[in-house]
């Protein structure tokens, strides 16, 4: 069957980088290990400096298909061009794709994307992810098409910085489903969920992380320490499924933020800011109006159990609880992914399985994410 659709094959959230990042950057590679669920004849990035005050400039952009570590195999590096030149400069705000590049994939063939930046530059676009499955290598100089580069830093710190989205040429049943939230997102559910489609032999699926740590639905915060929390998702959800070419669906598990962030005397965030039921369950239903316009279908997770909602009289958990009722009985969403039940106490429906508890009794363990990617039904990805 020959390839003849583009499809967001992977993805992460266009964001403001952590202000404890470094501000800016210069003689750098980056190189960002990429595991893919379906086969591709193609590839196309996307890069976005959204979020920045100046213009940023790429040098180099190479893919290859990844040995050991950092290490490329061999004879597979390919030059990812823009407007057939070698990298691309972006304004304040500006976004760009590359051109197609030729490159061979079959799913659960991690690849390489390296990019080389020279001069000094503005590192404000931008966004990190955590867990077992990330990985980025960092070097000083330029080693983006060479097949090893020196171990300066490796690890799941630190941003991916200016790119957001892969796309795919691949087949004409082939699609991608948007996981949209906050940190929960952003940590390894969806990464669990990647590799549960190739355990079942699912390679007409890719799942396209949206999520950013400490987003909320409705509010989105100000003052420049945590403008990485992100803008409101009402605000940010239409981009965010625009820039997923290919996708049929989204999975929305977001709303804990606007529960559990207000606090007395919190000057960045007071109790102005939490969010009736109502409204609450109003912002859901602006993402179902721009899912419906953009012809997807939506889901919706209900929300983890977390015991900082039982603070200040429990009233916070009585907006999570009405939250994950509209959730489970509305007919308004095209279905339910139930992520509470999924990992849950049964003798204390407030907590947590301990095994699926990270530990801070509001992110799950990689078992638990394990858990809630297995929990993901299975008509909602496989035809």
């Amino acid at each position: 069957m020959a390839n003849t659709k583009w499809v967001c094959g992977w993805g992460t959230a266009i964001d403001t980088t952590t202000q404890t990042i470094t501000d800016y950057i210069e003689d750098i590679t980056f190189r960002y290990v990429i595991y893919p669920t379906m086969p591709a004849s193609a590839v196309r990035l996307h890069f976005s400096n959204l979020y920045g005050t100046e213009s940023v400039t790429v040098d180099k952009v190479f893919v290859a298909k990844r040995s050991t570590n950092k290490e490329a195999k061999p004879g597979t590096t390919v030059e990812v061009l823009f407007g057939g030149k070698s990298g691309f400069t972006l304004a304040p705000g500006a976004e760009c794709t590359s051109d197609p590049a030729d490159f061979e994939l079959a799913p659960a063939e991690e690849y390489f994307v390296s990019f080389y930046i020279k001069e000094r530059t503005e590192l404000r676009s931008g966004h990190w992810n955590s867990g077992h499955y990330i990985t980025k290598y960092y070097s000083q100089g330029d080693y983006a098409g060479a097949d090893d580069i020196p171990w300066l830093t490796v690890g799941d710190g630190g941003p991916y910085v200016l790119i957001h989205s892969i796309d795919y040429l691949t087949r004409e049943d082939c699609s991608s489903i948007v996981a949209f939230g906050d940190s929960i997102t952003a940590q390894p559910w969806p990464d669990c969920f990647a590799r549960r489609l190739t355990e079942l032999g699912v390679d007409n699926r890719a799942i396209i992380r949206r999520g950013i740590g400490g987003n909320r639905v409705l509010r989105e915060y100000k003052a420049r320490i945590k403008k990485h929390w992100g803008e409101a998702g009402v605000k940010r959800f239409e981009h965010t499924l625009d820039t997923a070419v290919g996708a049929e669906a989204v999975i929305v598990l977001h709303g804990i933020n606007d529960i559990i962030h207000p606090g007395v005397n919190n000057p960045i965030c007071p109790m102005s800011e939490l969010p009736t039921p109502e409204e609450l369950i109003e912002g859901y239903r602006t993402y179902i109006a721009i899912a419906r316009k953009l012809g997807l279908k939506i889901y919706f997770a209900t929300l983890l159990p977390c015991p900082r909602c039982l603070n200040d009289g429990g009233y916070r958990e009585e907006i999570r609880l009405a939250a994950n009722e509209w959730i489970r009985t509305t007919d308004e969403h095209d279905g339910v992914v139930d992520f509470e039940a999924a990992v849950r106490r049964e003798d204390d429906p407030q907590q947590m399985i301990p095994e699926y508890d990270s530990g801070d009794h509001l992110h799950p363990s990689l078992a638990g994410a394990k858990k809630m990617a297995w929990s993901v039904p299975e008509e909602y990805f496989k035809n």
